[in-house]
């Protein structure tokens, strides 16, 4: 019998009288938040080996269309653009969607030869085109985009084992995608004051040689900086969508006449061929001269000799567009590092990218690689030696459908992960540690319901207020849990915060250097796999007292401080550090 393939939730219940079915990697659960049996995941990523083979096809993808399409918009704009400034403008969207494609076909592909049915739900072709990058990374976590790119894989390889029904309804995505455009056109209060300071310091005559903004740091040191450097008092912030987004003309395409790509050697890249061109963001062809226009509305420095940032790249279509623009001129781009996943894990996009477009790249630790210097965390973390008796566990899920790869995507890495967590939360339910954990959840939701989940396992559960950042939470603890090798850990180690790290994902997935930290952090009872091991690791650590004579221990401090010294040390001088070296770009 033929089975219905159900691949994301939009009109979920349009398949309650649809059986048999199946569940294309998502989680499905029944009235007691356990997960249905009757759901089909990427199996090949149970093996760190071949989830690698698939990072590192994806970045080799990547090169392929960057290449192709440098040409291709060069040709089509009348423009002789660098590769540099198309990388810039393209790799926050085109890696993401070739990862977010490669996925949703091997899985299509990885499907037994057992006949599947797929119902077909209405969507105007038009819904799907981004426009820039704000709405494309919405968008590409979103319901209707998902279903469309799973049906155009089907309709284009996979139809002889899926049969294509169309719905006899015609399904409304609009509120879906609606609410999308109308949280991007909005113009938040503190938005508005932010852009009305930087247009009184922009208007004045000051010198705005280094454009200082969204570094990860605090308006006062940002200013102080601005003073060290520019001798001035200057504010700048990147630029938000509401004015990319505020007008409909903005909203119009032309696809029909576009030339296509080059044949390429597998189903598969010519499927990418396809689909870019269909899903290109209108900035990018259509409407890239409007994007222009915009930016000569922006209170931003014009033509600056350097430009710093740390958030002002890769999450703003008008800010690419600005750097691209300036760095095309001979603008030095200098970029500090974001977060804890880079130069950790093998193939990490961002890492390559970002030290791809910089002249020089900021990291938080003294890690010795190419047009790289070292500053510390660039974060504003605040030591302190208060604590309550507060254990704090931060949860950190992948929220929605899969994108970019990374050592915890896909669907088996987060039932294992979710699985453990929700153990581990039953197990203590009667023991001395459940008095004092308290539950960090992110604030932005994901498809696993983790709340009623744990909820379910351990009723008396405590959770800390998701809307209030990490960073403030921890300097009161006695004690983190990281459920991740991510930001969160190089944060609690950089101010030498006792810290344990739940890490669920084969060691393998980290580069060399950092397996071998890895390694020698698990033999310290620092990093626990699995956990009985961290439950067991909690009840010796039953006070603050044993706590700080576990963590001090001289053997721990001294790793403890390798580590920090190579990924995350808490820099002291960092303003100071960083004059020197912006200077000497």
């Amino acid at each position: 019998m033929k089975e219905y393939l159900i691949t994301d939730f939009l009109n979920f219940n349009e398949y309650k009288k649809r059986n048999p079915k199946k569940y294309l990697e998502i989680p499905v659960f029944d009235k007691q938040h356990r997960l249905k049996k009757d759901i089909i995941y990427l199996k090949r990523w149970q093996s760190h080996k071949k989830k690698l083979e698939d990072m590192k096809e994806n970045i080799k993808l990547y090169d392929i269309f960057l290449k192709e399409l440098v040409d291709y918009l060069n040709k089509y704009h009348n423009k002789k653009f660098s590769k540099r400034y198309w990388s810039i403008i393209l790799g926050p969207w085109l890696y993401p969607f070739i990862s977010s494609i490669s996925f949703k076909w091997k899985l299509i592909e990885s499907l037994k030869s057992k006949k599947y049915i797929f119902l077909k739900k209405k969507i105007n072709n038009k819904d799907v085109i981004p426009h820039g990058i704000e709405d494309f990374t919405k968008m590409s976590m979103s319901n209707y985009w998902n279903h469309y790119i799973f049906y155009k894989i089907i309709e284009f390889g996979f139809s002889k084992k899926i049969s294509i029904l169309s719905s006899k309804k015609i399904i409304d995505n609009n509120n879906e995608r609606d609410k999308i455009y109308k949280n991007l056109q909005v113009q938040p209060f503190k938005e508005k004051i932010s852009l009305l300071i930087q247009s009184f310091f922009n208007f004045f005559s000051q010198k705005k040689k280094t454009l200082i903004l969204s570094t990860y740091m605090t308006n006062f040191q940002e200013l102080k900086l601005n003073l060290l450097i520019n001798r001035s008092i200057l504010y700048y912030k990147a630029i938000r969508p509401n004015l990319l987004f505020r007008k409909k003309r903005l909203y119009s395409f032309e696809r029909n006449k576009l030339k296509k790509l080059k044949k390429k050697d597998t189903k598969l890249k010519n499927f990418l061929n396809q689909e870019l061109l269909i899903n290109f963001p209108s900035t990018f062809l259509e409407n890239f001269d409007y994007v222009e226009n915009i930016l000569k509305e922006v209170p931003l420095p014009k033509l600056p000799q350097k430009i710093f940032t740390c958030l002002g790249i890769s999450r703003s279509t008008l800010m690419d567009r600005y750097t691209a623009n300036n760095i095309e001129e001979g603008t030095s781009l200098i970029l500090a590092q974001h977060g804890g996943n880079y130069f950790h894990h093998k193939h990490h996009f961002n890492t390559i990218h970002e030290a791809n477009i910089s002249d020089m790249y900021l990291t938080w630790g003294n890690l010795k690689k190419k047009k790289s210097a070292s500053v510390g965390v660039i974060k504003n973390l605040i030591p302190t030696s208060n604590t309550s008796n507060k254990i704090i566990l931060e949860i950190r899920m992948r929220k929605g459908y899969n994108r970019e790869i990374k050592l915890d995507s896909g669907f088996f890495d987060s039932k294992q992960y979710m699985h453990n967590l929700c153990s581990f939360f039953s197990l203590i339910k009667n023991k001395e540690i459940s008095r004092d954990l308290y539950v960090k959840l992110h604030e932005v939701k994901s498809f696993w319901n983790e709340k009623n989940q744990f909820l379910s396992a351990n009723a008396k559960l405590k959770f800390l207020d998701e809307s209030k950042k990490m960073l403030n939470e921890m300097k009161s603890a006695k004690l983190i849990i990281q459920t991740f090798c991510s930001t969160g850990h190089l944060e609690s180690l950089a101010i030498n915060k006792p810290t344990l790290i739940l890490f669920l994902n084969n060691f393998n997935l980290l580069n060399n250097k950092s397996k071998n930290y890895f390694i020698k952090l698990h033999k310290m009872g620092i990093i626990h796999t699995n956990i009985k091991s961290l439950i067991q690791k909690l009840e010796m650590l039953s006070s603050k007292e044993k706590i700080d004579i576990w963590w001090n221990d001289k053997n721990k401090q001294n790793l403890l401080n390798k580590y920090r010294n190579d990924y995350c040390f808490y820099n002291k001088e960092k303003l100071k550090n960083l004059k020197e070296l912006i200077a000497n770009v």
